[in-house]
């Protein structure tokens, strides 16, 4: 669990019953250790009350769906390719690009390296095809890293420095752990380190209103200028949902580079982006007006919404978690967090609080003639070595959900127990028949 300072970050999250008839469950089925699973259409979209917020609901809208790739049981991929705009060919570069990383990872443990860097080389050129399809850069960071690493040992220090200043220059906040990476690594790694940061580009867009990434970091909806960057080559993605993304790399030196992005909707896809913005003013009851205009476009079963606003203070995003069944529009699921505006502290606590809270939505553990099964387990993270702040990180704190009426309780009479215990909180009974717990 990564530390996050003196904030205290959880999700609260609350699941309610499915509505009676519920989903007509689809063909295919997944597996886990108490059965078959009913794979179900779900995908996640994420909005800002400001624009000014919308790069970082984008890196939490992000974050989320590659959490809930990871969920059996979650058919994401049809709506993915919808949403953000790519083809069956991009899906294969990334897939021979997550395997050549592996390939070339192996090698590089086993000291192959000609072949590491042969291989790992592939991976990279393959990721750089499927940008439209990576919104997680991580994996591409890897590649990178793993690369710069075999040419480190391989004597080919021209060929690391380039490679690690292409991580300096995109990504800045993916580095070597040292724990991973011997200091000859490391060492090269910081001595790549660009020298100028005093470039900038200028990025528009037709229609306006888009979401400008620059090196696979969002900086705002078009038209947006970008400063402060290092001077090279940059990766500029342009995107809105359900459109074909503009993708360019520009060098970038003295002068402002200018980038202008041309977007059309994909066929059966107008009036997406404009639902998606649209998210911000609903009140997330049910999955009406511009929630089920998403749904049917997507063509989901269930659909997520992240929704971020402002912190209480300027380094931390409110962000909340809806979730519904489409057909009965009611809402599933409700969590809230306050979390950490940073890259690389933000991710985290997105991506875990979503990989649980959705396996829950689609896992609901019942007994016999839909009995709820008796709550008993609050899941509890190991404290971290190093938290010695009294308990303030997030290590110290539960996650848990409530339920009601056939859906699985974890840990809810525990958590109920502590909560009226401590004096700190209170349960109340939400309008929309959901169990809302408030600290």
């Amino acid at each position: 669990m990564p530390e996050l300072g003196t904030r205290s970050l959880l999700w609260g999250l609350s699941l309610i019953a499915l509505a009676a008839g519920g989903l007509a469950p689809s063909v295919a089925q997944a597996q886990d250790d108490e059965g078959p699973i009913a794979m179900q259409r779900i995908y996640i979209v994420a909005t800002a009350i400001d624009p000014e917020l919308e790069p970082v609901a984008a890196r939490a809208g992000a974050a989320a769906r590659a959490a809930l790739r990871q969920v059996d049981g979650a058919d994401w991929q049809a709506a993915d390719q919808r949403y953000l705009g790519y083809d069956d060919n991009t899906l294969e570069k990334l897939r021979i690009a997550r395997e050549k990383l592996e390939e070339g990872r192996a090698a590089y443990l086993d000291l192959r390296l000609d072949e590491a860097v042969t291989v790992l080389q592939e991976a990279v050129d393959n990721f750089n095809l499927a940008l439209s399809a990576l919104e997680d850069p991580r994996d591409l960071g890897e590649a990178l890293l793993f690369l710069g690493a075999s040419q480190v040992f391989n004597g080919d220090n021209r060929g690391a420095r380039d490679t690690f200043h292409q991580l300096h220059v995109q990504m800045p906040h993916i580095q070597p752990d040292p724990e991973i990476f011997p200091p000859d690594v490391v060492e090269r790694y910081e001595q790549s380190a660009p020298r100028r940061m005093d470039a900038s580009v200028s990025v528009e867009s037709d229609p306006a209103g888009a979401v400008a990434y620059v090196d696979f970091i969002p900086r705002g909806q078009t038209p947006v200028s970008v400063e402060g960057l290092a001077r090279g080559e940059h990766s500029v993605r342009v995107v809105a949902p359900g459109s074909t993304p503009y993708i360019e790399n520009i060098e970038l030196g003295r002068s402002t580079g200018e980038v202008a992005a041309f977007l059309m909707a994909l066929e059966g896809n107008e009036g997406l982006p404009e639902a998606v913005q649209g998210l911000a003013g609903h009140e997330l009851q049910q999955a009406d007006g511009v929630v089920a205009e998403i749904a049917n476009v997507l063509q989901l079963d269930k659909v997520g919404v992240i929704r971020a606003s402002y912190g209480d203070s300027p380094g931390t995003v409110k962000l909340e978690l809806v979730v519904f069944d489409v057909a009965s529009q009611r809402r599933v699921l409700r969590g809230e967090v306050e979390a950490p505006r940073e890259i690389g502290e933000l991710e985290p606590v997105v991506s875990r609080a979503v990989q649980q809270a959705i396996e829950n939505v689609l896992r609901p553990r019942v007994g016999e003639d839909d009995e709820t099964i008796p709550a008993q387990t609050v899941i509890t993270p190991e404290p971290d070595d190093d938290d010695d702040d009294g308990g303030d990180g997030i290590a110290t704190k539960w996650w848990f959900w409530t339920a009601i009426g056939g859906v699985v309780v974890v840990g809810a009479v525990i958590a109920i127990a502590a909560t009226q215990a401590g004096g700190g909180g209170s349960v109340g009974q939400d309008p929309g028949g959901q169990v809302v717990f408030e600290f």
